[in-house]
């Protein structure tokens, strides 16, 4: 039997279990067409005309509909990632040796293996002990648990300033919510990483960002330089044809009459991302993440993939 190193359920044969895209047909339609285009004309576009216009085009559209974060025009060492995972390995690659991680209860299961794999004893929930000098935080804003910006992210960071803890936020969800409030001026805040993976059904093709303001020299780095063969091409130019379709709240306003008639329907609370509702009341607690809450993911249901039960 594997070792699953969390003790996050399972839920990915239930209705609202996990994070997924919606598989929608508009932009499934966009997608694949953006695939036969790249192949149809392979040979003739420019790889590195690609590579630059789609990091270019990420960094700017994943803010658009997000006017109260602030500081992110300042991030400008931009590397195409292999959706955020990518970026979380090399974080962890970087810090293992030398710092004590901290995460909050919740957070995304990939993040909660390393933690039971590589850290074990070197690793505190960040609700059950202060930050300290040698210590390092990954956290989720949105967060993975309730979709919402916690409301001691402030009091977090301003601690990591203080005791120069080095920070990465994972904005994977930034894209299924609108008007959220990140202060990204924080000196601690050493990497911002997002994927298109939750808001697009291109959660096969790999395609996210990693941003900094001060290059770390690191293998991300080195596979994005110019004329090397390591970046997956067609999928940056994929995801650059859906970011130029499709504005950054396109999924939240499609889709927010879907979420607050499904949370009406179960009694539950809706998330500021648009595919949860937020269960306080104990009535789904097979999804329970390790919070007082339970997430319920609902794009799966919307597009057919799952009955609603």
């Amino acid at each position: 039997m594997t070792t699953r190193y969390t003790t996050l359920p399972d839920n990915k044969e239930k209705p609202f279990g996990g994070a997924y895209s919606v598989h929608d047909t508009e932009t499934c339609q966009t997608r694949d067409d953006a695939v036969k285009e790249y192949i149809d004309n392979q040979s003739r576009l420019d790889n590195e005309a690609i590579k630059s216009k789609y990091v270019q085009t990420y960094k700017q559209w994943m803010f658009a509909a997000h006017p109260k974060i602030k500081g992110w025009e300042d991030y400008n060492e931009l590397c195409f990632t292999q959706g955020t995972t990518e970026s979380f390995a090399q974080f962890y690659i970087r810090f293992r040796e030398s710092k004590r991680l901290r995460l909050a209860k919740g957070e995304y299961f990939y993040n909660q293996m390393m933690k039971g794999l590589w850290y074990k004893e070197k690793f505190a929930w960040l609700d059950e002990d202060e930050i300290r000098p040698n210590d390092v935080v990954l956290i989720s804003i949105p967060f993975s648990d309730t979709g919402a910006v916690p409301n001691y992210l402030e009091k977090l960071l301003t601690d990591c300033d203080k005791n120069d803890v080095p920070v990465m936020l994972d904005l994977a969800y930034v894209s299924l919510s609108v008007d959220q409030e990140v202060d990204l001026t924080h000196k601690c805040i050493e990497y911002v990483v997002s994927s298109l993976s939750k808001v697009f059904p291109v959660e096969l093709h790999r395609i996210g960002i990693r941003m900094q303001r001060k290059k770390f020299e690191d293998q991300l780095y080195v596979i994005n330089e110019k004329n090397y063969n390591y970046i997956n091409v067609m999928s940056a130019f994929v995801g650059t044809k859906l970011m130029e379709k499709y504005p950054a709240d396109y999924i939240y306003n499609k889709y927010q009459q879907k979420q607050l008639d499904m949370c009406d329907k179960l009694n539950v609370e809706a998330s500021p991302c648009v595919y949860f509702g937020i269960d306080r009341h104990e009535q789904f607690q097979e999804y329970n993440r390790g919070t007082e809450s339970n997430r319920l993911c609902f794009s799966r249901v919307w597009d057919g993939r799952m009955k609603d039960e």
